[in-house]
């Protein structure tokens, strides 16, 4: 039996979603899901394992877990997702240096993004496990947002050809710093990516179109058929580590 934990906020629930649609290609693979909603997952390192700081917490992680709230090291692999590690971080963190960024390259766009991505609850998170595992580690980022609910951003993006600069740049970032951390990042797979290189096709969007455009709504929460195929794809690569 194959053991993976995975870990994250409600980005967590499309991967959930999609199992079920990919569980027979993985014979063997059991899976638990520790999800705390937001920005609310804090873990602390205690006797071996992670532990959450507060019963709200522990309350959480033991309803979506099925278990008790702590996070064991006796996974065969771990998969990080979301926690704010997101595309829309790394550019507000660019748009702070947009005059000097004007004319950069992907290297100059990941330096500016680094500082940001460093301070998601993600990064922390696989910090903490690395001090309780020598496991494989993956880390996933929140998916890409919706090109309705920034379509200036875009625009702005597209007509200084920096479109697949910024992407470029924020894959190069996130990998920086997993492998720091010793975890794979793992890209948001190319079928579920829009044009732009850099948002998410409308199809797999969990709400309808006119709901994700309001400023009001979530636009990064996917469907089942998104979470199957980015689930699929770092299975894949849990499989192939752990061969």
């Amino acid at each position: 039996m194959t053991a993976v934990c995975l870990i994250g906020n409600s980005h967590v629930g499309a991967l959930k979603l999609g199992w079920p649609e990919i569980e027979a290609q993985f014979p063997g693979f059991a899976l638990d899901f520790y999800a705390s909603a937001g920005q609310s997952m804090r873990l602390e390192v205690g006797d071996g394992k992670l532990v959450p700081p507060t019963p709200e917490i522990r309350k959480r992680l033991a309803a979506t877990s099925g278990k008790s709230g702590d996070i064991e090291a006796g996974y065969d692999a771990y998969v990080v997702c979301g926690l704010t590690l997101s595309s829309m971080r790394a550019l507000h963190a660019c748009n702070t240096k947009s005059t000097e960024l004007r004319q950069a390259g992907a290297e100059d766009f990941s330096r500016a993004m680094e500082p940001a991505l460093r301070g998601a609850i993600a990064v922390d998170v696989v910090a903490k496990l690395r001090k309780i595992t020598t496991a494989p580690i993956f880390l996933i980022g929140t998916p890409y947002g919706a090109h309705v609910r920034h379509e200036q951003l875009w625009e702005k993006l597209k007509s200084r050809g920096h479109e697949e600069v910024v992407a470029r740049a924020y894959n190069l970032a996130c990998k920086k710093i997993a492998e720091e951390l010793s975890a794979t990042f793992v890209p948001q797979p190319p079928e579920t990516v829009a044009d732009n290189g850099f948002t998410t096709r409308e199809a797999f969007f969990l709400f309808a179109l006119d709901y994700v455009r309001s400023e009001k709504a979530e636009h990064t929460h996917m469907n089942a058929g998104f979470g199957a195929i980015v689930l699929r794809d770092v299975l894949e690569k849990a499989r192939a580590a752990l061969a």
